[in-house]
C-alpha cells in the first residue's frame, strides 16, 4: 500500500521511494506504484500532478483499483528503470504544482467569500492546464461578481495563513465547515480564518498572498446557477498581458488610446453596417434590373455571390419570369439554394434529383425549398434539366 505525503504545502515537491508494482494500462501508458508519494491525484475536477521518477517523466496520477498509479509511457526502456524494488528520487513539476495552488487557493477564498455573501454553494469545480470554472447553485450579477471579486482579492492581499488540518472527532461536531459531498475516511480541512473552513484533499498554499490576485474573466448561467471562469497568479498575469497586447495592437490600427479602442471599434462597426446596408440596396436594385429584363423562360438559373436575404430575393423576381421554377445558388464549391416557384408546379422531383445528383440537404413547403450542395455549374444544370 502506498503511503501518501500529504502534500499540505506547495513546498512538498520531491522524495525518495521504492517502486512496488508495474500496470500495463491502456494508450501505451504503464501504470507506477510506489511505497510512498507526494503527487496528487487527479481527482475533484483537478489534474493530478506531473513531474519525474528518476528520469523517468510522470505524465499524470490516478487512483485506480490497483492503487495510485504514477503514469508513464509503456516502453521497453522504462520497464527497465522502473522494476519493482528500485529506489528512485522523485520530483514534482515545480511551476505547474504552483499554478494549480494558485488557482485551487483563490477558488476556496471566491467559494467562500461568496457562501457568506449569499448562501450559495459550490456545486462544481474543475481545474485543468487551460481553464479553471465554479459552479454555484444561484445567480450571481455583474455587480455581484465585481463586489465578490474586491473581497476575495482584499483577503488575497492581507497575506492570511492557509491552515491544513485534520479535526479531531471533538472538532468535527463543532466546526461548520463546506463540503460538496460526505466525506469517506479522514476528514482534512483548510482553514483561511475569517473567509473559508473546506473539506479538501488538495495542496494549497501557505498564506494567501502567494495566490497573487483573483479575476473573473467570464461568467454564464447555467442549470439554475451560475458558472464562473477564474484566473489567479501567474495565469492571471500571463492572460493580462495577452490581452493588454492584443489592446494595444488594435489601438495602434485605429490610432486611438487604449482606453478608447472600444468606442472606435463601435464607431468602425456602425460605419461598416451603414455602408453593408446600401451596398444590399444597390445590389438588390442590380438583381431587379436584371430579373426584369431576364426574358420569360421554362426554368430560370442564376449563381450570384450574395448573402441568403439577397438570394431569396433575387429567386422571388426570376421566378415571375420562369415558367415551371426559378433556381438560384450562391458562387463557389459550397453553394446555399433557392428552388422557388410562382406556380402549381411540383418541386419534389426537381429536388429529389438535386439530393440524388448533387447531395443536396434541404427542404422546404409549397412553392419554396432551400438548402446547400456541392455541386458544379454544369453538374447543377444537368440535374435542373436545362
Amino acid at each position: 500500500m502506498t503511503t501518501h505525503l500529504d502534500p499540505l504545502r506547495y513546498a512538498t515537491l520531491s522524495f525518495d521511494c521504492e517502486v512496488k508494482s508495474l500496470y500495463t494500462l491502456e494508450d501505451g501508458l504503464l501504470g507506477v506504484v510506489l511505497d510512498r508519494t507526494a503527487f496528487f491525484p487527479q481527482g475533484g475536477g483537478q489534474t493530478g500532478d506531473r513531474g519525474t521518477l528518476g528520469d523517468c517523466i510522470v505524465e499524470n496520477v490516478e487512483i485506480r483499483p490497483q492503487g495510485t498509479l504514477h503514469l508513464v509511457k509503456n516502453c521497453e526502456e522504462t520497464v527497465q528503470k522502473l522494476a519493482p524494488g528500485t529506489h528512485l528520487h522523485a520530483e514534482i513539476d515545480r511551476d505547474k504544482r504552483f499554478s494549480d495552488v494558485q488557482q485551487h487557493s483563490g477558488e476556496h477564498i471566491l467559494s467562500g467569500v461568496v457562501h457568506r455573501l449569499f448562501g450559495y454553494r459550490n456545486v462544481g469545480f474543475h481545474l485543468s492546464d487551460q481553464e479553471v470554472t465554479v459552479d454555484f447553485d444561484g445567480i450571481l450579477t455583474e455587480n455581484d461578481i465585481c463586489k465578490v471579486e474586491d473581497l476575495v482579492n482584499e483577503a488575497i492581499w492581507k497575506n492570511l495563513p492557509i491552515r491544513p488540518f485534520f479535526p479531531t472527532e471533538e472538532e468535527k461536531d463543532r466546526l461548520c465547515y463546506r463540503s460538496k459531498k460526505d466525506v469517506e475516511g479522514p476528514l482534512r480541512l483548510v482553514e483561511i480564518e475569517g473567509v473559508d473552513l473546506c473539506a479538501c484533499c488538495a495542496p494549497h498554499a501557505a498564506r494567501t498572498g502567494e495566490i497573487g490576485a483573483l479575476r473573473v474573466i467570464r461568467s454564464e448561467k447555467n442549470k439554475g446557477g451560475t458558472r464562473l471562469w477564474i484566473l489567479c497568479g501567474r495565469r492571471l498575469l500571463a492572460d493580462t498581458r495577452q490581452k493588454l497586447e492584443q489592446n494595444r495592437l488594435v489601438s495602434t490600427l485605429l490610432s486611438a488610446k487604449q482606453t478608447e479602442t472600444a468606442a472606435y471599434v463601435q464607431k468602425l462597426r456602425d460605419e461598416h453596417l451603414a455602408l453593408q446596408y446600401e451596398a444590399t440596396g444597390l445590389r438588390r436594385r442590380m438583381l431587379q434590373a436584371e430579373a426584369d429584363a431576364a426574358p420569360v423562360r421554362p426554368v430560370q438559373f442564376a449563381a450570384v455571390d450574395t448573402d441568403p436575404d439577397t438570394l431569396l430575393f433575387f429567386a422571388d423576381r426570376l421566378a415571375a419570369k420562369a415558367e415551371r421554377f426559378a433556381f438560384c445558388c450562391t458562387a463557389g464549391d459550397d453553394r446555399r439554394f433557392i428552388l422557388l416557384t410562382k406556380t402549381d408546379f411540383d418541386l419534389q422531383p426537381v429536388m429529389q434529383r438535386l439530393r440524388e445528383r448533387c447531395g443536396a440537404r434541404g427542404g422546404g413547403r409549397g412553392g419554396v425549398m432551400q438548402g446547400s450542395l456541392k455541386a458544379t455549374e454544369a453538374a447543377l444544370r444537368a440535374a435542373l434539366e436545362l
